[in-house]
């Protein structure tokens, strides 16, 4: 997917119930539409996600401009 200049994205962490896995979205902070989700792969830890989706988000951004990772509370 392209992202187009001046779209700021950023990685937003979900917690899921049953089992407890983590996955991340990847948001367009403008209007908080959801770019691309990792929802069919499910990890064992906040970090583990964070780290797949702030990979995701870099590849999205093509290595830099847009891309705005952050935390959110988890």
């Amino acid at each position: 997917m392209d992202t187009h200049q001046g779209e700021q994205l950023t990685v937003r962490l979900v917690l899921l119930g049953e089992p407890s896995l983590w996955c991340w979205e990847i948001v367009d902070t403008a209007d908080g539409a959801i770019v691309e989700s990792s929802w069919a792969t499910g990890y064992t830890s906040s970090p583990e996600a964070l780290r797949a989706g702030i990979m995701r988000l870099t590849t999205l951004a093509g290595g830099g401009w847009g891309a705005q990772p952050s935390r959110t509370d988890y």
